[in-house]
């Protein structure tokens, strides 16, 4: 949090705290950030959705509450963003860090956003994203859960925004092969799949 504030490009940090069961919302609003709180559990995408409503600036960043000082990195991230070249910037995180999953989760989502937006992007399940106001308004409603960074890559592709991929140094947690692994994975691949079904069966375009 104390990285993100800290960037000279950040105006203000927006942290949703997801009907969480720990001090995560206080740290952050000592921290300096806005915090929201959900009365309940809503999910990634609505949890976003909330912050997104809240925040009035004309660029905005979607950014995973564990990269604890890599989040510095937002800053390289943006520069395509904010000086006009691109609408979108999507990070491309290096493969760090502890054992990874089967990467089904990912192969579907990459086969869906080529299919139906026309982009091949290795990772279209990444998080870490700047975008234009006007960019990040066209994705409302954002769609729920996981399948957020899966239904956004497909519209950016549609609506022909200018997208850039920037290799950025940021790490995150990442999910292990161990029980609580296992029912991550199955919550996002769920979640995923039902939205590609939307596309496969034509309703991807009706919010």
């Amino acid at each position: 949090m104390h990285s993100l504030l800290s960037v000279a490009c950040v105006a203000c940090v927006v942290v949703v705290d997801d009907a969480s069961e720990d001090e995560s919302g206080s740290v952050a609003e000592a921290a300096g950030a806005q915090v929201l709180r959900l009365e309940r559990r809503s999910g990634k995408g609505a949890a976003v959705e909330a912050g997104l409503a809240r925040v009035n600036s004309g660029y905005v960043a979607f950014i995973d509450a564990d990269l604890e000082g890599t989040a510095l990195m937002i800053e390289p991230l943006a520069a395509p963003v904010l000086d006009g070249r691109v609408d979108v910037a999507i990070a491309e995180m290096p493969l760090t860090g502890g054992r990874r999953g089967f990467g089904w989760v990912t192969g579907l989502a990459r086969w869906a956003v080529k299919r139906y937006g026309g982009l091949d992007i290795a990772n279209p399940l990444c998080g870490q994203r700047v975008m234009t106001r006007a960019a990040a308004e066209a994705l409302r409603p954002l769609a729920p859960g996981f399948a957020l960074e899966t239904r956004a890559t497909i519209l950016h592709g549609r609506l022909g925004h200018r997208i850039a991929v920037v290799p950025v140094e940021m790490s995150h947690r990442r999910t292990g092969r161990d029980l609580s692994g296992f029912r991550h994975r199955a919550g996002q691949f769920w979640d995923v799949a039902r939205e590609v079904g939307r596309w496969v069966f034509g309703a991807g375009q009706s919010g």
